[in-house]
């Protein structure tokens, strides 16, 4: 979350992209992308908890955000 709201911050000033996030906030987006492809279909509460921080995020953050849920979950799934 911390990074949702420093890169919230950020943008008020000058609307960067997607790839103008730092390596960290790519790091910690990731991580939620990674936590909600091994959340799915084993915890709802978290499921739930993941799904209500990526809806708080900016358009810019959820997009990047889905480019990385969408290669977990590839992944996941034997690169199909």
């Amino acid at each position: 979350m911390t990074v949702i709201l420093q890169y919230r911050n950020s943008i008020m000033t000058n609307k960067p992209a997607h790839s103008e996030l730092t390596e960290k906030q790519k790091a910690e987006i990731d991580l939620i992308a990674l936590q909600r492809v091994e959340a799915m279909n084993s915890d709802e509460f978290l499921c739930n908890d993941i799904d209500q921080k990526i809806h708080a995020m900016e358009e810019q953050v959820k997009s990047y955000f889905q480019s990385r849920f969408s290669f977990h979950l590839n992944q996941k799934n034997g690169g199909k």
